[in-house]
C-alpha cells in the first residue's frame, strides 16, 4: 500500500535554471514496510508516516535532512486497523483510520504535535457490524486541509458521506446520497470539497455515442443546508476525461476535461465548466478545438482525416487562475499487458507483463468565460516494466506566477531528471535538474510534495531504501 500526500502552495518561485541546492537524506530500510507518506515539515523536524509489518511509526529528519528519532503510535493498534489518510495542518498532524472492534467498524482520528506526542482524540463515525458490506472508505481533504470528507463506497447505490473539521475535531455533517442507476457504473466522474465543508457530486449520463444527444452532467452540492442539483446537458460531444476542484478564491466549482466526437478513447478537443455553488443554475460550459497543427505536433506525426484526435490520455491537473479561469494539465499515458511462457518440467507456466508508458503532457489555459487562450506541449518519454508507473509521470510545483514540473528523463536506476517551467501566457523553458549516477537514488516524482515557497520533497526508492530529495531554490537569484 502506498500513502500519497501533496501540500500545494500558490506562491512566488524564481526560475530552476542555475538557483537550486539539492540535499539528500540517509536512507531507511523498507523491507519489513507496507508503505509510507511524507507528512512534511513541522516545526523544526521533516516528518514521514511508516505503516510498518507490527506497528505504525513517525520517522523524523532535522533540518540537514539526518535522522533525528522515531516514534511508535502505541496508541493506534495495528490489529483490524487500516489507516486511511494522514493530513498534515501547520502544526500538527492527524491520521484518520478506521478500525474493527467486537465486531463492529469506526472511523477514528488522532491529532498530533510535532513531536509525535497525541494531543486530542475522537470517534467520527459508527458503522455498526455491517456484516456483509464492511466499509471501503476513502478520504477528500479540501486545499486549506481544515477539512476532510470520509465516504464509504461499499454499496453501489448509496454513498454515506461525512464531513469533519479537523482544527476543531468536530463533524459538521453526516449525509446519505443515493444513486439510482449506481454510482459505480461510470455515473460518478468527479468530487471536490470547498474550504467551508461543501461537497460537490458530479454525475455523468449517457455518454456514449447511441445517446450522445442526451449526454449531461448533474451536480450534487452536499453540505449543512438541504441538498441542491445542479443540470448541465453537454450533447453531439463524448466525455474522454474530466477532473473538478473547487475555486476557493472565486467561490465557483469548475471542472475541466477532454472530449471526442465519435469514441470516448480519442480526443478532439477540451471543455470547460464553471457554476455558481449559490446557484447552480448559474453556468458557464464551453468546449473548444484542437487544430491539426497542435494534433501533428503532440503525436509528432501528419493529421489525416481518420486520425484525427489525440488517444490515451488522461486529466492529471485541474488548477484554478485567480481570474476565475482554469488551467487544464493532460498527461498521455498507456498500458499494454502481455504474457510470457516459460517451460518446467512439472507444468508450464504463463506470466503476465505489464509495460507502462508516460510519454508527452500538455497544458491548456481558459479565461473565465471558458475560451480556449493558448496550449503548450511538453515532451517527454517514460517507460517502465512492472512497477505501477511508480517512477514515471511528474511532479507540479504550483507559484503565483509559474508552474514548475519535474520528472525522470527515463525510468531506470542510472538516469537525469529535468523540469519544465511554464510562463502565464504558455512559454516555457526545459532545464537540467540532477543526475542520479553513482548516487543511489530512484525518484517518485509524482509523490512528491512542496513543503515551502522554494521548497519540495521527492521520495526515492533505491534496493529497498527509502531516501528523501529535498530540491530547494535559492530565494533572489
Amino acid at each position: 500500500m502506498r500513502y500519497l500526500l501533496l501540500l500545494l502552495g500558490f506562491l512566488f518561485l524564481p526560475g530552476l535554471s542555475n538557483a537550486q541546492r539539492i540535499d539528500i537524506s540517509e536512507g531507511l530500510n523498507l523491507r519489513n514496510d507496507y508503505g509510507y507518506e511524507l507528512i512534511g515539515r513541522l516545526r523544526d523536524r521533516i516528518l514521514v508516516f511508516r505503516d510498518r509489518y507490527d506497528e505504525y511509526e513517525i520517522q523524523a529528519f532535522d533540518l540537514q535532512l539526518k535522522t533525528s528519532w522515531n516514534r511508535v503510535l502505541e496508541d493506534i493498534e495495528k490489529r483490524n486497523t487500516r489507516v486511511i489518510s494522514v493530513v498534515a495542518g501547520k502544526n500538527d498532524f492527524s491520521i484518520v483510520y478506521a478500525q474493527k472492534a467486537r465486531g463492529k467498524f469506526f472511523l477514528r482520528i488522532h491529532k498530533y504535535d510535532p513531536a509525535a506526542v497525541l494531543i486530542d482524540s475522537t470517534t467520527i463515525k459508527a458503522y455498526g457490524e455491517r456484516l456483509f458490506t464492511p466499509p471501503e472508505l476513502e478520504v477528500l481533504i479540501s486545499e486549506d486541509r481544515s477539512k476532510i470528507m470520509v465516504y464509504n463506497t461499499a454499496e453501489s447505490d448509496k454513498m454515506e458521506c461525512v464531513c469533519f473539521q479537523v482544527d476543531l475535531m468536530k463533524v459538521l455533517w453526516d449525509k446519505t446520497a443515493t444513486f439510482t442507476n449506481g454510482f459505480q457504473d461510470d455515473e460518478l466522474v468527479g468530487m471536490a470539497l470547498s474550504n467551508q465543508g461543501k461537497l460537490f457530486l458530479a454525475l455523468e449520463f449517457d455518454n456514449r455515442k447511441s445517446k450522445v444527444e442526451d449526454h449531461r452532467f448533474h451536480v450534487l452540492q452536499i453540505s449543512t443546508q438541504p441538498d441542491v442539483l445542479g443540470k448541465y446537458p453537454f450533447p453531439n460531444a463524448l466525455t474522454a476525461d474530466v477532473k473538478f476542484v473547487y475555486d476557493n478564491q472565486n467561490n465557483r466549482l469548475l471542472a475541466g476535461g477532454l472530449w471526442g466526437e465519435k469514441r470516448r478513447e480519442r480526443s478532439n478537443g477540451a471543455f470547460y465548466l464553471s457554476c455558481n455553488p449559490n446557484n447552480l443554475d448559474d453556468f458557464i460550459l464551453k468546449k473548444s478545438n484542437f487544430d491539426d497543427k497542435f494534433i501533428s505536433t503532440l503525436r509528432q506525426k501528419d493529421v489525416e482525416d481518420d486520425t484525427k484526435g489525440i488517444d490515451d490520455s488522461d486529466v492529471a491537473h485541474v488548477i484554478p487562475r485567480a481570474d476565475g479561469g482554469l488551467a487544464l494539465i493532460a498527461e498521455r499515458h498507456y498500458e499494454i499487458q502481455r504474457g510470457t511462457a516459460g517451460t518446467s518440467r512439472i507444468a508450464r507456466e504463463v506470466r503476465s507483463i505489464v509495460d507502462y508508458y508516460y510519454e508527452d503532457f500538455f497544458m491548456l489555459s481558459f479565461s473565465p468565460d471558458g475560451t480556449m487562450q493558448w496550449n503548450t506541449i511538453l515532451h517527454k518519454k517514460q517507460y517502465s516494466q512492472d512497477d505501477d508507473g511508480i517512477f514515471s509521470s511528474f511532479f507540479m510545483f504550483r507559484t503565483r506566477t509559474n508552474l514548475l514540473f519535474m520528472f525522470n528523463d527515463e525510468v531506470r536506476y542510472e538516469n537525469s531528471c529535468s523540469t519544465y517551467e511554464v510562463s502565464a501566457n504558455g512559454s516555457f523553458d526545459r532545464n537540467s535538474l540532477l543526475n542520479t549516477v553513482n548516487q543511489g537514488l530512484r525518484l517518485r516524482f509524482r509523490d512528491g510534495i512542496q513543503v515551502s515557497a522554494n521548497e519540495c520533497l521527492v521520495p526515492s526508492e533505491y534496493r529497498s531504501k527509502l531516501k528523501l530529495v529535498r530540491i530547494r531554490l535559492d530565494e533572489g537569484d
